[in-house]
């Protein structure tokens, strides 16, 4: 007996439909699965901060925090497997809901039919199935990388090292600062720093500094909040080591974290460097546009000794080294800058000595005392004169 197609249709719409409703349970469980391990994550998370003091947390709560966010990006990935899976099928089932219920008298017999592009849904292995748009069929996305085993990796460090094959172990925590992400780099440091041989979540802390800022903070951020508070500050402690033309750019990566307190302690640490280092870093954040980190900077090379403040106005742009001055004549006691001016004199930086002095006339009867102390030390208190063109004379 011949099935006539509208026969045929129905039941492919029967069997779609039927199917569809198992992954809408399936894709149901899989959400309610996923956000218990994510209530489970932020769990664990708040029992590790809530370690006292400056101990590490404990080795099992860290290797279940590791099986927890493992749990949920897997639950996620398939969760969105079975999302793109039901719509491809829906998208077909409507396909079919709007083909036409009869067809031509001479095609009624199915062995003369010509073979449908729609192929009848039949039960088995549910896969990602590609998504149809404008009539061609996209390929499924690759499947995810697999996440590093943070247990295996610690024990493998651990055994290298104590087998004695040093340098092997060492290269294998440098690739993981470089490879790992930063949530697996915590879980790492951390697992070393309970297990694994001394001062290798130092090591691995502090050899995260040399990849991209980004990544470098974002790993700050999972150390705090494990509560690996040595490790934290070994890796913050390796930012001083940056060069000056990388320092904007990690300013401006604490700065989108949050950790503004972190780049104003960068700026305090810089404020004691080297003269031609300090000179190179003002210039740097000046070209970034970056006027607050700009006076922060200054502020704290402010208190530098006055034989080094004559030197760092000398070598600072002269729009920089106002600004130093200006700073200079705000912060500093009346012996100091009498100190700096003698010096930016004898010097014969008339410019310079100029700007200092305008500094301080520009409130005057704030800067009385130390006005008075210049002219008692014989220095001029009043701004050298322009000179004036000979045909300014007539």
């Amino acid at each position: 007996m011949r099935m006539r197609p509208t026969a045929q249709s129905a039941g492919q719409q029967l069997e779609g439909e039927q199917q569809a409703a198992e992954l809408r349970a399936e894709l149901d469980e899989l959400l309610r699965a996923s956000r218990y391990a994510s209530q489970r994550e932020r769990r664990l998370n708040e029992a590790i901060r809530a370690t006292p003091g400056r101990q590490r947390p404990e080795g099992e709560l860290l290797r279940q925090l590791a099986q927890a966010r493992t749990l949920r990006e897997g639950l996620g990935i398939r969760c969105r497997q079975l999302s793109d899976q039901l719509e491809a099928l829906e998208m077909r089932l409507r396909h079919v809901q709007q083909e036409p219920r009869q067809q031509d008298p001479e095609q009624q017999d199915l062995g003369q039919q010509e073979p449908r592009h729609q192929e009848p849904l039949r039960p088995g292995p549910r896969r990602p199935e590609p998504r149809q748009q404008h009539g061609r069929a996209e390929p499924a996305p690759p499947p995810p990388p697999a996440r590093p085993d943070i247990g295996a990796l610690t024990e493998r460090i651990t055994t290298l090292h104590r087998s004695g094959a040093r340098t092997e172990a060492t290269e294998l925590i440098d690739q993981a600062a470089a490879r790992l992400a930063p949530a697996d780099t915590a879980l790492l440091v951390g697992m070393l720093a309970r297990y694994g041989p001394t001062g290798a979540s130092l090591r691995l802390a502090r050899g995260t500094a040399r990849s991209a800022p980004e990544h470098a903070v974002a790993v700050l951020a999972e150390l705090r909040e494990l509560g690996l508070a040595e490790e934290a500050a070994e890796l913050f402690h390796a930012f001083w080591s940056y060069p000056a033309a990388s320092v904007p750019g990690l300013l401006s990566a604490l700065e989108r974290a949050g950790q503004n307190a972190d780049g104003a302690t960068l700026l305090w640490e810089w404020g004691s460097a080297p003269t031609a280092e300090l000179t190179s870093l003002a210039a740097c954040l000046q070209q970034h546009d970056r006027p607050g980190d700009v006076r922060t900077l200054l502020r704290q090379a402010a208190g530098r000794p006055t034989a080094d403040l004559a030197a760092l106005s000398t070598e600072l742009p002269p729009a920089l080294a106002t600004a130093l001055l200006r700073e200079l004549a705000a912060l500093r006691p009346p012996v100091e800058i009498v100190r700096l001016a003698a010096a930016l004199d004898s010097a014969g930086s008339r410019e310079l000595y100029g700007q200092l002095l305008a500094a301080l006339l520009a409130d005057e009867a704030r800067h009385r005392t130390t006005l008075a102390a210049l002219r008692a030390a014989g220095l001029p208190t009043t701004p050298p004169a322009a000179p004036r063109s000979r045909w300014g004379r007539r």
